[in-house]
């Protein structure tokens, strides 16, 4: 097989200790140049797999993967780097991985802060994330060298199960917002490219709005001509600097 399929990383770099989280359809490799970097910086980096991503076969993140699953892989990473004594610990996601690093947030007082990369925490999943799950799993699918026969059977999976995921999705979304004040003291960071064309990138600054007007202290980045997965674009240096130095802010 030609095609090696993405991993999960832990980087033990340091005493304090950083959760990464992918996006939807996504994988470890979408953090993983900002978890080396992190790492030389003497940091720990996990960035842990959603369950159903990352395999031959894109029908297992609907099969295997939910909302619960997803929850329990971020509990599991965190758990891990507690375990691992490394505090102070801060949580970040990409896109869906946001939604869960802003629960970490909200829900678990051993994470002292963290935020967001693209993360569509006030409108949900967009209709964009139909036509983009079925170029992601045609991709898939040619590079394992699935016959033709198969790719049409799982299409249909996908058509069939796919808009119950996101429905349970936009559920959990609505969620986190409702229970944002949760957040306390804990400081938020947040990153958004100007040119994303899969959320709304104006969003970012309500949420921006919405926190402070909370009393959360938030730390607001705007990154003109990047898309929607900064930590891999043209901005992802930039990303990567501003993030180091949020957490050498916040960190007690």
């Amino acid at each position: 097989m030609s095609y090696r399929l993405p991993q999960p990383f832990y980087f033990d770099g340091g005493s304090v200790g950083v959760v990464l989280l992918h996006a939807y359809t996504g994988s470890a490799n979408d953090v993983r140049m900002m978890g080396r970097f992190l790492e030389k910086n003497q940091l720990a980096v996990s960035a842990p797999q959603f369950a159903g991503h990352a395999t031959a076969d894109p029908t297992e993140i609907l099969t295997r993967g939910s909302v619960d699953a997803w929850w329990a892989d971020t509990v599991a990473a965190i758990e891990q780097l507690s375990a691992a004594n490394k505090q102070p610990l801060f949580v970040f996601g990409l896109s869906l991985g946001g939604l869960f690093a802003m629960r970490a947030l909200e829900e678990l007082p051993q994470v002292c802060g963290g935020g967001i990369f693209s993360a569509p925490v006030l409108e949900g999943p967009t209709a964009k994330l139909t036509p983009l799950f079925g170029q992601y799993a045609n991709r898939i699918m040619q590079l394992m060298g699935v016959p033709a026969a198969q790719q049409t059977a799982r299409l249909a999976t996908i058509n069939q199960q796919l808009p119950q995921q996101l429905a349970s999705i936009d559920i959990f979304s609505r969620q986190v917002v409702a229970d944002l004040k949760q957040i306390g003291d804990k400081p938020v960071f947040i990153g958004q490219g100007g040119q994303d064309q899969v959320i709304d990138p104006t969003q970012a600054q309500v949420l921006h709005q919405q926190l402070t007007q909370q009393n959360i202290t938030v730390d607001y980045h705007w990154y003109p001509q990047a898309g929607h997965v900064i930590t891999v674009d043209s901005a992802h240096h930039q990303l990567e600097t501003d993030v180091l130095e949020f957490i050498n802010r916040f960190k007690k």
